[in-house]
């Protein structure tokens, strides 16, 4: 017999009557690739490769497909020629289950129609209900299954896999579900999703599934995940979640529930989240966890749902209030807040947990009240008020608490306005006072180092914000140890102490990024930045900042031992569509009083100067020590603007009324349209430096007019020297340190010379005659040529010509002012005797007391 039947459903008329029972009990399209049937112990009938069709109604894919069918058939049932289902097992099936976009879904189609009892309100079968051989179902196991979900012709991401379970008849019209899935959502990498579990009774299919009790539960999940599975993307939140929710329909429930409906489901929900925190911070034992309980009615019929019930709650604060939610025609989601108790101990749990750096000696000690109204989805903000007694919080480095003073606030008109209150932030521990800070005295130190008035509004319609802060403070400096506390470190690459005063606003809304306007005022404050040596001290500054640009206004600022006036402007750069923001350059109108250039080496030298060691014996050390990088926040600058400085000093060289353009860019420097008195003349120019690793700087210039005798190198001899000079010359120098500058120090120029007058002396004279003759020297003009290398000054060669004739000299001048200068005269006149009309004259020794001696020419020899 079980050979026969083996054969048997394989046949063709065989295989074609098991497919039409099949499709009697499905009530769909059925296709099975192959049959296979055995009768001992049990009668049994599998299908292979079954495929159940969809409703025309609901799209054209698979309802349901599986490897493998396999259904225990009962003998009494064959004996009587009926087609009745016992076991029914799946292995690897997939269902799909689609809703339409009129509400229905496939399932129902199985389901047949119920009526409402008009005295109990319970669902209870309707009479001609036409029972098919599928009631007779015992049991349904499922083994590594699926289910997707569709709505109207579009398959949603979401679905279960790896379904397990079984569904069980206890009783007639009572089944038993036990089944586990885990959530799944295509797109979109899982690590944890966890497993979902159903538990509970349902009632038959002609009840619609009513009365009912189903328990289920959510374990071993992260909460990254279920952001995944809800969102579809990881929104940076990691954590553990677990919830339990239980649901009941009909009979009791129903009859007992207040206002209860026809197809209301009476649910209970307990959701808790645990060891909260961001992506890329470590777990922490005060990592905030959550729990959220509601309870309430759902109608899917009617698709409502009303939760009357709702608690959060946190390890310190909670919330209660009621939610509601309609899903039919216009859909509208409402959540009231009743009553709100936070401490300000969770919110900095909260805070930590997203924020790094933030200071684990933080403790707060306030409590906000309040209520709100939330409504739309997304949930928008319709009513809200709040309060707090006030509080104090304690932060590390100050020997007292911050003390926050009572505030309030609410919606008026569609705006979130808290209104303004006081913060006192106490003086800290350490308190230093460099520059021209004055000391704070015993009493100041007691008191609170900065007050400040907050306040905020936000505009729900248009979507902008502002933050106010207004106040002042004795020591800025404890403002930005608060914010380090915080975990917000504003100062970076700079460090500002002393007085401030402030009206600032933080301003943001959709369209804008986030932005400061208002003003600051700076006074007996001190600004170091990294790369330079000695702190920038501010006796009065303004900072403006505008919508358009940041503007520092210079009442009176030391630096570089000068002190400053001017202005300096930077304009805001909106980020670019691919999220990279060009840093804005700084425009600058800036004026000195004098600048000397041994002030600029203190103040940008290297910090580690070579030791008198390293010195002594550089090979023993490598050479020399190499500089320091440069600054980052420097070599980020770009400015440009006008530069005036009264009295520029560079070495032995005074200039008077600078002005110039200067640019500053990645560590460059250029100076160009370069204008100066220098000796009663004027000079002009243009300046290029690199300040790199080893500094190169450039220069070329020209001058008009200069006062010899005014000259540093001259100014010994300016009673009896006298004479007008113009010129060019180029420059070029690199490294660090006075002597490195002078010792690579190379250059050209030319020089012209008008109306020079040596008094004391008549040099063409003294020349002409081989004697010394006193009297006066005069040259109506004269012209030249120089060069600058190996630490000196070469004088390739300066003729200077009169009536009486020429004088030549050249020779060279070390930056040591010593000499050695020849000098060549070809007179004529009454006074000249032919056999000492040439003449040299040999001038060496130090430039302030040169040795001259005079030599007589000798004759030229053939061949010479």
């Amino acid at each position: 017999m079980q050979v026969s039947v083996s054969l048997l459903v394989r046949t063709a008329r065989v295989h074609a009557f098991l497919t039409r029972q099949l499709e009697s009990s499905f009530g769909r399209a059925v296709d099975v690739r192959v049959y296979s049937a055995s009768l001992f112990p049990n009668p049994q009938l599998d299908a292979y490769g079954i495929t159940v069709g969809e409703d025309p109604a609901f799209g054209h894919e698979y309802f349901l497909r599986a490897d493998r069918l396999s259904a225990g058939l009962r003998w009494l049932g064959l004996l009587r020629g009926r087609f009745e289902l016992g076991t029914l097992r799946l292995e690897r099936p997939s269902l799909i289950l689609a809703r339409a976009f009129d509400g229905r879904w496939n399932l129902e189609r199985w389901l047949p129609a119920a009526l409402v009892s008009p005295q109990t309100g319970v669902v209870v079968p309707r009479a001609s209900a036409r029972a098919t051989p599928a009631y007779n179902l015992q049991k349904l196991e499922i083994s590594d299954g699926r289910a997707n979900f569709k709505i109207g012709d579009d398959k949603t991401s979401f679905a279960f896999m790896q379904v397990e379970g079984s569904v069980e008849q206890t009783a007639p019209g009572r089944w038993q579900l036990d089944l586990t899935a885990q959530p799944w959502r295509s797109g979109v990498p899982l690590q944890l999703a966890g497993t979902v579990r159903v538990r509970g009774d349902i009632a038959g299919t002609s009840t619609r599934l009513q009365p009912a009790h189903l328990q289920m539960s959510w374990k071993k999940s992260s909460l990254a995940d279920v952001f995944r599975l809800i969102g579809g993307r990881d929104f940076g939140v990691r954590g553990t979640f677990a919830a339990e929710a239980t649901a009941e329909s009909g009979g009791v429930a129903a009859a007992g529930g207040a206002n209860a409906m026809p197809g209301d489901w009476f649910f209970s929900v307990n959701a808790r989240a645990s060891e909260i925190h961001r992506w890329d911070l470590t777990e922490r034992s005060d990592n905030p966890r959550v729990g959220v309980h509601a309870a309430g009615r759902w109608n899917p019929g009617i698709g409502t749902l009303n939760a009357d019930d709702l608690v959060v709650e946190s390890s310190r604060s909670n919330a209660r209030g009621i939610v509601s939610l309609k899903s039919v025609a216009e859909s509208s989601v409402a959540l009231r807040v009743d009553s709100a108790g936070i401490q300000a101990a969770d919110m900095l749990d909260w805070y930590r947990a997203f924020r790094p750096g933030v200071s684990e000696d933080i403790r707060a000690e306030q409590y906000f009240t309040g209520a709100a109204t939330f409504r739309g989805w997304p949930l928008s903000l319709h009513d809200a008020a709040f309060s707090s007694s006030g509080g104090r919080w304690t932060i590390p480095g100050f020997p007292t608490p911050l003390v926050s003073r009572a505030m309030r606030g609410g919606i008026q008109m569609r705006k979130v306005v808290v209104e303004p209150f006081a913060l006192s932030v106490p003086a800290g521990i350490n308190v230093s006072t460099p520059g021209r800070i004055r000391p704070v005295s015993a009493a100041a130190s007691s008191a609170s180092a900065a007050d400040a008035n907050l306040s905020f509004l936000y505009d729900l319609d248009a979507k902008a914000g502002d933050l106010r802060i207004e106040g002042q403070a004795t020591q800025v400096q404890d403002i930005f140890a608060l914010a380090n506390a915080f975990g917000r470190k504003i100062q970076n690459g700079w460090e500002l102490k002393g007085k401030a005063a402030a009206d600032l606003h933080w301003n943001w809304n959709s369209d804008k990024s986030p932005a400061w306007s208002g003003r600051a005022d700076l006074s007996q404050a001190t600004l170091q930045v990294a790369g330079l040596n000695q702190p920038i001290e501010i006796e009065d500054l303004r900072a403006e900042w505008r919508n358009t640009e940041r503007r520092f206004t210079l009442g009176k600022i030391g630096a570089f031992g000068a002190d400053w006036t001017g202005s300096l402007a930077q304009p805001r750069i909106p980020p670019s569509d691919f999220g990279e923001t060009e840093i804005p350059p700084w425009t600058f109108q800036l004026q000195a009083d004098h600048l000397d250039a041994k002030e600029l080496d203190r103040w940008i030298g290297p910090r580690a100067r070579p030791s008198w060691v390293q010195r002594l014996l550089p090979p023993a050390f490598g050479g020399a020590p190499a500089p320091e990088p440069p600054s980052v926040v420097l070599q980020r600058i770009r400015a440009s603007g006008s530069l005036r400085v009264d009295e520029l000093t560079i070495e032995r060289i005074r200039l008077q009324q600078f002005r110039a353009q200067a640019k500053l860019d990645a560590l460059k420097l250029g100076l160009q349209e370069v204008q100066a008195q220098w000796c009663g003349g004027e000079v002009k120019g243009a300046v290029e430096a690199a300040f790199s690793a080893k500094p190169r700087y450039q220069m070329s210039a020209s001058f008009e007019r200069v006062a010899i005798a005014q000259t540093p190198w001259l100014v010994q001899l300016s009673s009896r020297l006298a004479g007008l000079a113009s010129g060019n010359f180029q420059l070029h120098a690199a490294g660090i340190g006075h002597d490195a500058l002078l010792g690579s120090l190379e250059g050209k120029g030319e020089i012209r010379l008008s109306n020079v007058e040596l008094r004391g002396w008549d040099l063409a004279g003294t020349l002409a005659l081989g004697e010394w003759k006193t009297g006066t020297s005069r040259w109506a003009a004269g012209d030249g040529t120089f060069h600058l290398s190996d630490g000196g000054f070469d004088l390739n060669g300066l003729r200077l010509t009169s009536t009486s004739g020429d004088f030549l000299l050249k020779g060279s001048v070390s930056f040591s002012e010593n000499t050695d200068l020849t000098a060549e005269s070809r007179v004529a006149g009454r006074n000249a005797r032919p056999q000492n009309t040439i003449r040299f004259m040999q001038i060496s020794g130090p430039l302030a007391e040169p040795k001259v001696s005079l030599q007589k020419a000798t004759a030229q020899q053939p061949g010479d």
